[in-house]
């Protein structure tokens, strides 16, 4: 049975009106006009009106002027259990501030593929839209105690963003790649992506055997068998910062110095502990002092 069938008005009845373009909500003002041709290319344009707009399908006509929200889990089941898992359906549960819903990241009526370069969920336009809420100055960013600052400026400068903006490669990372689609989590959660023992992985789905790359400072086994017990990724690479240059020339020995200068620091050779702690004062007495540790 077809979903237009349930309910009691068709489409036509809902463009008697809706394809008015000074049609407004007698709430807020807000325009209520549709555009029936942009409807009818977007991913829903199989789908009736009422099967979104259910209490709009009543026999009586027109509609009550206040609608119920709209509830995407009705079809998008996945996509709704794992946005309630999230940080943002967490923060839209609590009723927080600037807590987004489907609409905020995917559209309204014009949704459409994120193959298409229109979409909002399209590759290059990812970081415009996490943006809206988390770059420098947005409200998200001014209202939360959030550990990263200026991260759309920071991005857009990364060797990940200046592919994406000036490559136009849209094999690059971009936010959902690290963090995810709907379920976002924070850092500090065991399962989030970006979780510490977590972000080895979720950087080897494009840099795959990283660690071959690494031999010279991190036995290639310690990233499958003991994740904690290596720098993570993000401890010599800052999250949104990554640079284009050689890791030389950005990377200070401060960086290093934040594991390095800890008394607990070692490894194990042959049974042997031996300490990797690096005394600063002792090093600053030395000819190489000038030389990065790099």
């Amino acid at each position: 049975m077809q979903l237009n069938l349930l309910f009691g008005q068709s489409d036509d009845d809902c463009f008697m009106c809706h394809e008015d373009t000074e049609l407004k909500s007698e709430i807020n003002g807000r325009s209520m006009f549709i555009n029936k041709n942009v409807l009818k290319n977007s991913v829903h344009k199989t789908v009736s009106c009422a099967a979104c707009h259910k209490d709009a399908g009543a026999e009586d006509f027109p509609h009550k002027v206040n609608l119920n929200d709209v509830n995407c889990g009705s079809c998008h089941k996945v996509a709704k259990d794992e946005f309630f898992r999230g940080i943002h359906g967490q923060a839209l549960a609590m009723n927080e501030a600037y807590a987004p819903t489907c609409k905020e990241c995917h559209g309204e009526h014009t949704i459409l593929p994120p193959s298409n370069p229109k979409s909002l969920t399209y590759k290059m336009n990812i970081p415009v839209l996490c943006g809206k809420c988390h770059k420098e100055g947005a409200p998200v960013a001014r209202t939360y105690n959030i550990s990263e600052h200026n991260i759309l400026d920071n991005y857009s400068q990364s060797i990940h963003g200046r592919g994406l903006f000036k490559g136009g490669l849209i094999v690059t990372a971009t936010c959902n790649d690290c963090h995810g689609n709907h379920l976002v989590l924070p850092h500090t959660s065991p399962n989030s992506t970006i979780a510490v023992n977590n972000i080895a992985k979720t950087c080897m789905k494009c840099h795959a055997r990283i660690e071959d790359v690494h031999t010279k400072v991190i036995k290639g086994e310690l990233w499958e068998t003991e994740p904690g017990a290596i720098p993570a990724c993000t401890d010599c690479h800052p999250p949104h910062k990554i640079n284009v240059k050689n890791v030389k020339s950005t990377m200070s020995d401060n960086a290093c110095l934040k594991c390095h200068s800890r008394d607990d620091l070692h490894k194990v050779v042959d049974g042997e502990t031996i300490s990797l702690k690096v005394n600063k004062a002792d090093l600053d007495k030395y000819e190489h002092k000038n030389i990065a540790c790099v």
